[in-house]
């Protein structure tokens, strides 16, 4: 299976392609692309995305976190298709300074190991 990594894919000559020795940095990205863009945001698919802004500032609970932990298990799986992921294996935490990271541990489904990736959601510094 190959990857294509947003938004460095084209060259002047050709498309690059990213297949077994550059796979993690592309797979990396295009999730961390699917998880800041917001739902509607893409022009042609409605359901790419995350709602994160509207439920940004609701009160923290365990509530808001199951609802969060539950968009991002479907859309990784609906749209990320060289991971293979289970939704006990995501984990959202809260770092210090405002910090939100996204932790969670998955299957590539190119080499078929067992990788962990840690993606920020939101910064204070992101203001």
């Amino acid at each position: 299976m190959n990857s294509i990594c947003f938004p460095s894919m084209f060259n002047t000559n050709n498309t690059k392609v990213y297949g077994q020795k550059d796979y993690l940095a592309a797979t990396k990205q295009n999730t961390s692309l699917l998880l800041h863009c917001e739902r509607g945001e893409l022009f042609g698919d409605p359901y790419f995305g995350l709602l994160f802004k509207h439920y940004l500032f609701n009160p923290n609970n365990y509530i808001l976190k199951d609802i969060l932990i539950d968009m991002i298990y479907t859309q990784i799986v609906l749209f990320i298709p060289q991971i293979k992921i289970e939704r006990k294996n995501i984990d959202i935490i809260q770092e210090q300074h405002g910090t939100l990271v996204c932790k969670f541990s998955c299957i590539n489904q190119i080499d078929y190991q067992l990788n962990t990736y840690n993606l920020t959601l939101y910064s204070n510094s992101d203001i």
